[in-house]
Formats: structure tokens, sequence, C-alpha cells
């Protein structure tokens, strides 16, 4: 049995079949990870089979095809919160070195 690629990853996790929304959805992913980059997520952390990035991938994508203003509201607060999580976790955020 086959890997599921990203794209089929997110497109179940929003319960879409079709395929009229994947050039949209890849782009959302791609843009995913350029905001994980632009938060202080390591370039080289950002990797899809790791399930942490996956399902920060899958919340930015809910979030960002969230129809109503609560619910992306929610995705987005929690979209925050793994980019956070992920930024202080070791071998995914830059490491600041302290003064002595």
């Amino acid at each position: 049995m086959t890997e599921l690629t990203t794209l089929e990853k997110v497109k179940l996790a929003l319960r879409i079949s079709h395929t009229k929304l994947d050039t949209d959805l890849q782009d959302t992913i791609n843009t995913a990870k350029k905001e994980m980059e632009r938060a202080g997520i390591l370039s080289t952390a950002i990797v899809e089979t790791d399930n942490l990035v996956l399902e920060a991938i899958k919340t930015y994508c809910k979030y960002s095809f969230a129809s109503d203003e609560k619910i992306r509201e929610g995705y987005f607060m929690s979209w925050e919160y793994q980019l956070d999580c992920l930024r202080k976790s070791e071998n995914y955020g830059y490491v600041v070195e302290e003064e002595v």
C-alpha cells in the first residue's frame, strides 16, 4: 500500500473527495510551510512526514478553508499554538544562545 501524499491527507482532514480544489489546497499547504519558516521554525524541520508538522499544516488548511468565523478563529488559535510549540521544541526552532 502506498503512502498518501500530504495533499491527500489534507483532503481527508477537510473531508474533500473531489479534485476541484487541489491547486488551491496545494498552494495553501505551501503557504503553511512558508508561514512556519517565517515564524521561526527551521526549514530543515519542516518535513511533511513529521506528524507534528503535518498536523500544523492540516490545521492551517482548515483555518484557511473554514466558512464559519468562530470555527475559523478556533483553527487560527490552534495554528498559532502549534507554531509556538514547534518553535520552542528541540530540533524545530532556532536556538538562541544565552549571554553569559
